[in-house]
């Protein structure tokens, strides 16, 4: 209210001034061109530069918006952003219908005038390396930490997935190594990693980040519980003591990774079985037996039961007696029975090792149960039998080699 009668009272003040010097006379002016000539008086003149200054000044700011950031320059700024957006969608549909070649190319090349770029050479690297032009895949990420060298993380861990497909761990893991410590949280970092030291068969380093993959769910908790099976397993089968001089040593580095374990995967029979496979390994053969016992005991389960029948134990009366405990509730097993006839082989009892092992490859045709059956048959002196254990044996492996072949 106070600026509009502001405005109001300027204005008075401007017409009484217009009145008092035009009380003066209003004067004249006079322009002279050639043979034209135009008289005016001065009010008007003084009008007709006002409106033309004013039309002027209209006029450049109208010019300057056309060419500047809300006219031409922008439709045409807009216009080159919406055609990259099209080429770098239209190379990302290509790449998604598995036209490796054309989805490389276009993406490759639009990378630059992209607002995109790391998306476009990201997935143009990858296209190019399921096309398996590896070199050219290592080429445009190299592109990529050199173009935006903000992005050398990303293009880091696409070279060493690249690795990875073309099955060189070793090389992959020098990147990985060196990215980790400056981002132990990235998910796809640590599958990465985890990946590599798989392929590689580095198992200590890899359960070392088996926490750090729980912890930040980088994978499935299905994926994780058969991950860390694995890794205990593998950590237990390549424990091989290589001499007498070094039992002792082994026998320390075993109990080690054993209590490294969880004790929640102490009840696992594929990490009991290797573990007990490895007590053998170190001439322990009577703490493999009492683990074994205790597992089957507890949960029954073949791999168990054949490393049983298979365990050459210092007190093989015993270990029959638990088998034969067993056998009470598991007659129709055939892993069993192959086990009973094991250790009744051991013992030279020859009519129990002939009639489990015949029972047992009655239920089940093996080719390790008619070898077994055949070498007690010819010691009994029934070589008729014996061949036709061997024969049977022989059949079974065929049989088992066509399964295989149409599996």
């Amino acid at each position: 209210m106070r600026k509009l009668l502001l405005l109001l009272v300027l204005g008075l003040l401007v017409g009484a001034s217009a009145v008092w010097v035009l009380q003066f006379g209003s004067g004249y002016v006079l322009l002279s061109f050639a043979e034209f000539t135009i008289e005016m008086s001065v009010w008007t003149g003084l009008l007709i530069y006002v409106v033309a200054t004013l039309l002027l000044f209209w006029l450049l700011l109208t010019w300057r918006w056309i060419m500047g950031a809300g006219g031409f320059r922008s439709w045409w700024r807009n216009r080159r952003s919406t055609r990259n957006r099209n080429q770098t969608a239209e190379g990302l549909l290509l790449f998604a219908g598995d036209d490796w070649s054309e989805a490389t190319k276009l993406l490759s090349q639009s990378a630059d005038k992209s607002s995109m770029p790391v998306v476009n050479l990201l997935f143009a690297a990858r296209a190019a390396a399921d096309n398996e032009q590896f070199e050219q895949a290592a080429q445009i990420l190299q592109r990529l930490k050199v173009s935006l060298p903000n992005s050398y993380f990303v293009a880091d861990k696409a070279l060493a997935e690249l690795y990875l497909l073309q099955e060189k761990p070793r090389e992959a893991l020098k990147i990985l190594q060196g990215i980790y410590d400056k981002n132990p949280r990235d998910k796809g970092l640590l599958r990465l990693l985890a990946d590599a030291y798989y392929l590689a068969e580095e198992w200590m380093p890899l359960q070392k980040i088996l926490r750090d993959l729980r912890h930040f769910k980088a994978i499935g908790e299905q994926d994780m519980a058969s991950l860390e099976q694995q890794v205990y397993c593998n950590l237990l089968d390549s424990l091989v003591a290589d001499g007498d001089a070094s039992i002792s040593a082994f026998r320390g580095e075993l109990e080690n990774i054993w209590y490294l374990i969880p004790k929640k995967l102490h009840r696992d029979p594929q990490i009991v079985a290797s573990y007990g496979a490895s007590l053998g390994r170190v001439q322990l053969p009577e703490k493999q037996q009492a683990l074994l016992i205790k597992s089957l005991n507890r949960q029954w389960h073949p791999l168990l039961v054949v490393q049983f029948g298979e365990l050459q134990s210092a007190s093989p009366e015993k270990q029959l007696a638990v088998a034969e405990k067993w056998f009470a509730q598991h007659s129709e097993d055939p892993d069993l029975l192959l086990a009973l006839g094991q250790i009744c082989q051991r013992l030279q009892f020859w009519g129990k090792a002939k009639d489990y092992l015949s029972a047992a490859v009655k239920l089940r045709p093996s080719v390790q149960g008619s070898i077994y059956l055949a070498a007690v048959l010819e010691t009994i002196g029934d070589s008729k039998a014996s061949a036709e254990a061997y024969r049977n044996g022989l059949l079974a492996a065929r049989e088992y080699e066509q399964q295989q072949e149409n599996s």
